[in-house]
């Protein structure tokens, strides 16, 4: 009789950590795409639709994506606490545009990050110390 009650609760045991799990699933699964950076909304970016600036995060522990000008590549690495994220300085290739100043802001934030926030298709990156996010993200749909 023993042995059928210990097989809920390992089943339960399970559950939680498949859940504790999902948000690093979802960080990584996710093209994200750039709506906001500071205080300031991303309406338009890069030089075409298709080409909207983004990040996206591999299982391998590196991002890759578009700013509104280049494209870079770095890493990332998730820290011992959940949402705790740090991203390294991103290179990228040398085009300049119109737009170079908020590609600037935008590059200058990803390594300022240390922690993320998941909610619904929203991605938030924070700063140390801070309450409100840098950068804000959009899953593509």
């Amino acid at each position: 009789m023993r042995p059928r009650l210990l097989l809920p609760g390992i089943l339960l045991l399970l559950g939680s950590c498949q859940k504790e799990a999902r948000p690093a699933e979802q960080l990584r699964q996710t093209r994200w795409m750039l709506s906001q950076v500071d205080d300031f909304p991303i309406t338009l970016s890069s030089y075409a639709d298709a080409y909207r600036t983004y990040v996206q995060f591999s299982a391998y522990n590196t991002t890759a994506g578009l700013s509104p000008c280049n494209s870079f590549t770095g890493t990332y690495s998730f820290g011992a606490s959940t949402g705790e994220l740090s991203i390294s300085n991103q290179t990228a290739t040398q085009t300049s545009c119109p737009v170079q100043t908020l590609e600037t802001l935008y590059l200058d934030a990803l390594p300022r990050t240390v922690r993320y926030e998941l909610s619904g298709k929203e991605l938030r990156l924070y700063e140390t110390g801070s309450m409100k996010p840098h950068l804000v993200f959009t899953a593509t749909p």
